[in-house]
């Protein structure tokens, strides 16, 4: 199996999305796939213009000369994609929904019933990969349910368009990650990352007990506890700067 992993986050490599994408592709790669990572912080990725030329005029082709044509046949000629994006009010970040419209090329401009979903439209593809996606997200808040919009979204999408889904994997308290003096703190959380990753290759999906692990909390105590050493955390920063300008 082949993986391509898209970082949506503007963090890029320091960042929480990588942290938990980079022991998933360890883990894949442990169960016989390749794998690639590519971080659109580091590349040029204009955003969707609407012209429908890669409908028309250059069938299967975006007429913008950018990063996004290299990157669209990376996407192509993968056997499965891994999203990975921080989660920006509540959805995914600019960056990775800037990728995802840009993917347009891929599909063709005809009206036909959706294979997928009886009574739907549809646009047919162009090509039969990537035949598989799964999703990464972290978020600063302590609670699951602030990724329901986002699951909603990921579902939907790899329905209408065919794929199947490996597995979502959300990541609350997740701020923490992206900071290399804790990186030994989530060493129990990243081996379940990894295991997780193996499945995904191995089985098509993620085992039950193994989504329970993912969910492991990461910092003892309830929500009210983890707000306030966040709140801390945060005061202590803003009075770094205060101190800094007088």
């Amino acid at each position: 199996m082949k993986v391509l992993a898209i970082n949506g986050s503007p963090r890029g490599e320091k960042s929480s999305t990588a942290h938990i994408l980079n022991p998933l592709l360890e883990g894949m790669r442990r169960a016989g796939a390749t794998t690639e990572i590519v971080h659109l912080s580091k590349l040029k990725v204009n955003h969707c213009v609407g012209c429908y030329m890669c409908w028309t005029k250059t069938p299967g082709k975006c007429i913008q000369k950018d990063d996004m044509e290299t990157l669209l046949e990376k996407f192509i000629n993968s056997d499965a994609v891994v999203l990975g994006t921080p989660l920006y009010h509540f959805t995914m970040s600019g960056l990775l929904k800037n990728f995802i419209e840009r993917t347009l090329p891929v599909c063709e401009p005809w009206l036909v019933e959706n294979p997928n979903i009886p009574g739907a439209t549809t646009h047919p593809e162009r090509y039969k990969k990537p035949s598989a996606m799964a999703l990464v997200s972290p978020c600063g808040f302590p609670e699951f349910n602030h990724f329901d919009a986002l699951s909603a979204w990921f579902k939907h999408y790899v329905k209408e368009v065919g794929r199947k889904n490996l597995g979502e994997i959300y990541r609350p308290s997740a701020e923490a990650l992206s900071r290399e003096e804790m990186q030994d703190y989530f060493k129990t959380y990243y081996d379940s990352v990894r295991t997780a990753g193996e499945e995904m290759v191995k089985l098509g999906s993620v085992s039950e007990d193994v989504e329970e692990q993912l969910k492991w909390n990461l910092f003892p105590g309830d929500s009210e506890t983890f707000r306030k050493r966040a709140n801390e955390h945060w005061a202590a920063i803003i009075e770094k700067y205060k101190k800094q300008d007088e």
